[in-house]
């Protein structure tokens, strides 16, 4: 797919699927061990999971989350869909969907994420002075929106930075780029389950 769609529907419908089944050899019969939500509210909400090898997109919130991603439908484009761009546009090898990390990794991880349930939320600064919101519920605990267990602070490029591997959170944190307040094991807890 050339172009990355910014409508939700079009989004989770057929670039999803796509870039999962990219990965295609690799998944083998892999079944993941829950799902992972995308809700946008009033928008709707997606459950993605990888089935016997192939990609399983769809819409309502699955009853076995590992990792709920919840956000506004106008924080949607400037987080997910810009973040999958840079990701198409990046020559990195290994570069992929963040949700494919996590429907790939193993009941051990898997359990860490449900070990640890809470609300994470993220503050994201883009370069132009907006401010974007992205609320991580780890397990199937419903997410925290307005009184998250921990916040995290930090520029939505260094976000992006982050997930490719180019920067290093603790280093953002000793340089202060990143701020994080509440409890800072759950943040430790899916850092560690992702890789």
């Amino acid at each position: 797919m050339d172009e990355i769609p910014r409508s939700p529907e079009r989004f989770f419908g057929e670039y999803v699927p796509a870039e999962l089944a990219r990965l295609g050899a690799s998944l083998g019969a892999l079944s993941s061990v829950g799902a992972v939500v995308f809700d946008l509210g009033a928008a709707g909400a997606w459950s993605l999971r990888i089935e016997a090898g192939a990609p399983s997109v769809k819409p309502g919130i699955d009853a076995e989350p590992l990792v709920r991603l919840s956000m506004s439908a106008a924080d949607f484009g400037p987080i997910i869909v810009s973040g999958a761009e840079r990701i198409a546009a990046s020559d990195a090898p290994g570069q992929k969907l963040v949700a494919a990390r996590v429907l790939t990794v193993d009941a051990d991880r898997a359990r860490m994420l449900r070990d640890a349930p809470g609300s994470v939320a993220l503050k994201l600064k883009a370069a132009g002075g907006a401010e974007h919101r992205l609320t991580l519920t780890l397990g199937a605990t419903p997410p925290k929106l307005d009184a998250p267990d921990c916040e995290i602070e930090c520029a939505l490029d260094d976000l992006w930075a982050i997930q490719s591997g180019t920067k290093n959170p603790f280093e953002l944190l000793m340089d202060g780029k990143l701020r994080m307040t509440g409890k800072v094991e759950l943040a430790m807890a899916l850092g560690a389950a992702l890789g």
